[in-house]
């Protein structure tokens, strides 16, 4: 996973605020200017989001991009915490996703998300000496959590630059990942100068073409990490890296673990 596009977002806490639905309570949940989570602390209940249902329980985050709706019905008695904030939207990383996909549901299994939103909460029901400080701090590694085991990605909701030109850039990568690609030949491919290409691709991804190529890269090898028991040498190859040694640097680089380590704390085998 790639995450330095994080530190590219300007976040800002708007709200915190615990709320309850009561059973059989049908409610329209609304998100008109910023990014809305909402973290099921008790209770389950259906969500309806563009004519497709589906059941959210107990310690499931919702991610509520802006100008988006869902529509609740508490199954059991509801409680809930909702956190606005403004600067950063959710995306899906997966091939042929839809980039404008407004609502995302991810499973707290391990409550590890419930730790960083606990103390956002005790932060903002005393409102200590730089809160709002430590609150966006809180949110950050919230979102690395978020990000490191689920299909997302982060972008800055002020950036409203869409180029059909880097649709195709991203597609190509993800197609070709394990082929050696430089930036020359991405920008020989839509026929625009390399440096502007750099910025167009920043602007509307938070990363440059090289960087998003390593983030697609590091994806695929944490998935070959987990899910199968083919050797970590033989995995850099596979996911287009010259050299087991420069894969593990990297990969170190960006999880803060080694890819042996990885495999040991997660994988399904």
């Amino acid at each position: 996973m790639y995450l330095s596009n994080i530190n590219s977002t300007s976040i800002t806490v708007k709200g915190v605020s615990k709320k309850e639905i009561a059973k059989d309570e049908t409610i329209t949940i609304h998100s008109p200017d910023d990014l809305t989570l909402i973290y099921l602390n008790q209770g389950a209940m259906h969500c309806t989001f563009e004519d497709e249902t589906f059941q959210i329980k107990k310690w499931d985050l919702i991610l509520l991009n802006k100008d988006q709706s869902i529509e609740v019905s508490a199954i059991r008695k509801v409680h809930r915490v909702e956190i606005a904030l403004s600067g950063v939207l959710f995306s899906s990383s997966q091939t042929n996703a839809s980039f404008n996909k407004g609502v995302y549901v991810v499973s707290d299994k391990s409550q590890v998300f419930k730790k960083y939103i606990d103390m956002i909460i005790f932060e903002e029901e005393n409102r200590f000496r730089a809160t709002d400080s430590l609150q966006q701090k809180l949110f950050e590694n919230l979102m690395i959590h978020v990000l490191r085991h689920n299909e997302l990605e982060i972008k800055d909701s002020r950036v409203q630059v869409k180029h059909e030109e880097i649709q195709i850039i991203q597609d190509y990568i993800r197609d070709n990942y394990a082929e050696r690609i430089t930036l020359d030949q991405l920008a020989d491919m839509v026929d625009i100068n390399k440096y502007y290409l750099i910025r167009l691709f920043k602007l509307q991804t938070g990363l440059s073409p090289i960087d998003y190529l390593i983030h697609v890269r590091l994806r695929e090898a944490e998935k070959m990490l987990t899910q199968t028991n083919i050797t970590i040498s033989s995995i850099s190859e596979q996911v287009g890296f010259h050299s087991p040694s420069h894969f593990s640097m990297t990969f170190k680089e960006n999880n803060h673990c080694t890819p042996t380590e990885y495999r040991r704390q997660y994988s399904n085998f």
